[in-house]
């Protein structure tokens, strides 16, 4: 069975883009293949995951996490979240994770209409926790 989990950044309503070196860099430890579209990352075993972003793009707004995985994901998607105007959201999440205050007024506004206000996480440990505990 597949999940997902998704990041978007935004500035002003729009796509932020990120540079694509800084967001594989985080991710550089547990990269086991590469390619134009993915990057797939083993943590531990029994613990990988497949990111959906474009690799060879200078820059990317958001991506998706097929099939998270327990491990060292969350810290690694704390950490990319550090490098814009990110959003965390998952669809049968409770609620959308931002990491500063700031970050909602760059959502689009139709965005936090339909998944509502986000809660912001002040450090890693509080996104830890309200990302293992988004879901039922």
């Amino acid at each position: 069975m597949s999940y997902e989990y998704f990041l978007q950044a935004h500035v002003k309503g729009a796509p932020q883009g990120i540079p694509t070196e800084r967001i594989l860099e985080v991710f550089k430890d547990y990269i086991v293949a590469k390619e134009e579209t993915f990057i797939d990352l083993e943590f531990s075993e029994g613990n990988s995951c497949s990111i959906y972003l474009e690799t060879e793009e200078p820059n990317n707004s958001g991506f998706m996490i097929s099939r998270p995985c327990g491990d060292k994901l969350g810290e690694c998607l704390y950490a990319v979240m550090l490098l814009g105007n990110f959003v965390f959201f998952e669809p049968d999440g409770f609620q959308m994770i931002v990491v500063a205050p700031d970050v909602e007024a760059h959502l689009p506004e139709d965005m936090v209409a339909s998944l509502g206000k986000p809660v912001v996480a002040t450090d890693l440990k509080s996104f830890l926790e309200l990302y293992a505990n988004n879901r039922e």
